[in-house]
């Protein structure tokens, strides 16, 4: 007998012996037991009250009470565990901001920031080999006089986190204040030196 042979003879003993096992098995498994449902736990259940049973129910008036004087309670609104501490009233200056002013400060500090990131302008995407493309595509940015050549991922100037770039803009996104803004592809021919 040559080598194939052999192998040929032992795959199909245990192509035999693994046919036997399931056949065993599949005579061996039983039907599983039918039993009707009952309630072996809780409360056992009631019959509906007839409609003409009414002279049986009254009203408990000290719980309607206890309700009406819960409702007409003024409750205070709870603390928003996740806004940063507050300074101490001893500590708090007198002309210190009120909410609308905070929210205006806000609203002036998160436009600063959308206008730095408005200097910068997208010049163009590069496409790269097929081998390179592992790495990401690379956009070109410029912002008054420094070009940046950057890839998804990375940091201009230390605080501007490029996000994602296509063919028609980039998203990058100030990383203090988390403030996104989207570029798109400028129409302007790039400063001659």
């Amino acid at each position: 007998m040559t080598t194939n042979h052999k192998k040929i003879m032992g795959l199909a003993v245990l192509g035999l012996l693994w046919g036997g096992i399931v056949v065993w098995e599949w005579l061996a498994v039983e039907a599983p037991v039918r039993v009707p449902l009952s309630n072996v736990r809780g409360l056992a259940s009631t019959p509906r009250v007839p409609r003409g049973a009414i002279d049986r129910l009254h009203v408990q008036l000290d719980l309607l009470a206890a309700t009406r004087t819960q409702r007409e309670m003024t409750f205070t609104t709870p603390r928003n565990i996740f806004a940063p501490p507050r300074r101490n009233d001893s500590e708090a200056a007198p002309g210190h901001l009120s909410e609308s002013d905070a929210m205006s400060e806000l609203a002036l500090r998160q436009q600063a920031v959308l206008d730095d990131l408005g200097q910068f302008h997208y010049l163009g995407f590069v496409r790269m080999e097929d081998a390179w493309r592992k790495t990401g595509e690379l956009a070109v940015l410029r912002k008054n006089d420094d070009l940046h050549v950057v890839r998804t991922g990375e940091t201009v100037e230390n605080h501007v986190l490029v996000k994602a770039i296509t063919q028609e803009s980039v998203t990058l996104q100030d990383r203090p204040s988390r403030v996104e803004h989207t570029v798109l592809l400028s129409e302007e021919a790039p400063v001659q030196p």
